[in-house]
């Protein structure tokens, strides 16, 4: 599975999408630092970067599209060649994730590093600000792995782009939400919250709820729920995948 994920990788350096994608997110962040540089300290600059976290759940179909875009129409041909179905589905998933996480480390990175370098300094609370900033992004990554594998797994098994796409964006901004105030109507308090983040994860990362969850159990949830979908999702995946007959 390795040496498919590298195969996949160089694939999707060669896609011109893929720069395109890069130079699009580059400009947008760019954007973004050149807004905050108005901040009189560069602890201020980096603590706003926990407000951005919500962004994964946007990049994460463009993601997909790019290592997935091709894979129904090429898939009969890798099982032809012997490739098994669950390498392919899973060499996929890595590679994707790898993407996102080097995609994170260099648009983040950027934004840090700039305000490091022109904005002055406070040790004390720089060190608080980059803690907290590790703090939200190590709850986001595993959130943002099980909803990339969501993506993943409706773009092996739905043909059309277009149709996996749709059904992805009206499922996280308005399915998911209705669904969770319905439930609140009969629930409350902690079970509430346990719920609505099981069924929503992208709720632990908006800004009014990491304000009052910079705790080690904000972490446990993140980590439990997100990595539930991702075995979830994948489980299915490739349950649906060996099943599907391949023309």
């Amino acid at each position: 599975m390795l040496n498919y994920s590298k195969a996949e990788l160089w694939k999707a350096f060669r896609h011109k999408g893929t720069y395109v994608l890069v130079l699009i997110l580059v400009v947008l962040t760019g954007l973004f630092t050149v807004l905050m540089l108005s901040a009189e300290a560069f602890y201020q600059m980096a603590s706003a970067a926990t407000t951005t976290m919500l962004l994964g759940l946007l990049v994460a179909p463009l993601l997909t599209q790019l290592v997935d875009g091709s894979s129904i129409s090429t898939l009969k041909n890798e099982v032809s060649f012997g490739v098994g179905r669950g390498r392919i589905y899973l060499g996929k998933l890595v590679t994707g994730l790898l993407l996102g996480l080097g995609l994170c480390l260099l648009l983040l990175g950027g934004y840090l590093l700039t305000g490091w370098l022109v904005l002055p300094h406070s040790p004390e609370e720089d060190l608080t600000a980059l803690g907290v900033v590790g703090f939200t992004l190590l709850g986001a990554l595993p959130i943002w792995c099980g909803v990339y594998s969501l993506c993943h797994m409706m773009a092996m098994l739905i043909p059309s782009t277009a149709g996996w796409l749709s059904i992805y964006y009206v499922l996280t901004f308005f399915g998911q939400p209705i669904l969770v105030a319905l439930i609140a109507t009969f629930t409350t308090g902690r079970m509430s919250n346990l719920i609505q983040a099981v069924l929503m994860p992208m709720s632990l990362l908006m800004p009014n709820y990491l304000s009052g969850w910079i705790t080690w159990e904000y972490q446990v949830w993140c980590w439990a729920i997100g990595l539930g979908w991702l075995a979830a999702t994948t489980g299915l995946g490739l349950f649906c995948l060996g099943k599907k007959e391949i023309k």
